[in-house]
């Protein structure tokens, strides 16, 4: 692992696990694009180079004496389902054809627990089921995975998948601890189930896939524990240190007050913050999954649970001003 390249290095999760590659012997690049906000890998660490993962023209450059590919890039809301596709499954397809011509020897990808889909109805939290995505997001995301099926015989592959990422930086989820902030949340009536993950966690399984592989996979990573939405108001609670007015709103509800945020979004040409999707997942749908074989496989095991994390994310927000 003498070379790393990560593309979406500038995002959310990308960040992170550039600051935890930067913290090993490796040699870091990170691609930007020239719209991409840089401010979160502008310590010097690594080296910038302008790519597009859409772009295969552009990735030849940014591939030269790479050791290792972790490819983080990709769109979680775009404002018509074509992007997903076009970023998520082709951006993905074009990244592994350029690192098998240059001679990288293995590539991680970083995709998603949607593109399994969530937990089919009567199935036992965590029982490993066939997949199944229900969203255009997931959809991609599995397509990607396939795509890179017919590469393992150029590139040693393995696929993580998160669950729901949390952590510092987070824009997604800040508006649920600014309402914490101000003493009351809004959740979703439904009885589900969650096993979100922090962001910590998700760097250093990517660091030890970089360096140990652990064959294709796919594997999970989630918080050993589940949590229902009382479980995660009480995480809130304790993070914003004060006693919070909860209110529950109806699947329906909920979903029809993202589907206004998406529309709204939409007519003004912008990728929607919240949307339906989001929306159904949390209202009508339980994630859960083992991380077990992951912990088989590359040693991994997660070490932040939600009280903790939402309590490092809470802190953060209010120290940067975010709240």
């Amino acid at each position: 692992m003498n070379r790393v390249l990560i593309t979406g290095a500038t995002g959310f999760v990308g960040s992170r696990i550039a600051a935890a590659f930067a913290a090993t012997d490796c040699e870091l690049r990170c691609t930007v694009r020239a719209s991409s906000d840089t401010r979160w890998v502008e310590d010097g660490r690594a080296e910038l180079v302008q790519a597009d993962v859409t772009d295969p023209g552009a990735l030849e450059p940014a591939l030269e004496g790479v050791d290792l590919v972790v490819h983080g890039a990709g769109v979680t809301a775009a404002p018509s389902e074509d992007v997903f596709y076009e970023v998520n499954t082709e951006g993905t397809l074009n990244l592994a054809k350029a690192s098998a011509e240059a001679g990288v020897e293995r590539f991680v990808f970083i995709s998603s627990l949607a593109a399994r889909g969530p937990d089919r109805e009567g199935a036992e939290p965590g029982a490993e089921t066939p997949d199944a995505p229900e969203s255009v997001y997931g959809m991609s995301k599995l397509a990607a995975e396939e795509r890179l099926r017919g590469f393992t015989d150029q590139l040693d592959v393995t696929i993580l998948r998160p669950g729901g990422v949390y952590g510092p930086r987070d824009e997604d989820l800040l508006p649920l601890f600014q309402m914490a902030e101000r003493g009351f949340l809004l959740l979703p009536g439904s009885e589900t189930l969650l096993q979100p993950v922090y962001v910590g966690d998700v760097a250093r399984v990517t660091v030890l896939a970089g360096e140990r592989g652990g064959g294709f996979g796919p594997f999970p990573v989630v918080e050993e524990n589940r949590y229902d939405w009382d479980g995660v108001a009480g995480a809130l609670e304790e993070a914003a240190g004060r006693s919070l007015r909860v209110f529950r709103l109806s699947p329906r509800v909920y979903t029809a007050t993202a589907s206004v945020a998406e529309w709204s979004a939409r007519l003004l040409g912008r990728a929607p913050a919240f949307d339906r999707r989001r929306a159904r997942d949390l209202a009508y749908h339980r994630w859960t999954a083992d991380p077990g074989p992951t912990e088989d496989a590359l040693g991994w095991r997660p070490q932040v649970s939600l009280p903790e994390g939402a309590a490092r994310t809470m802190r953060w927000y209010r120290e940067h001003g975010w709240l």
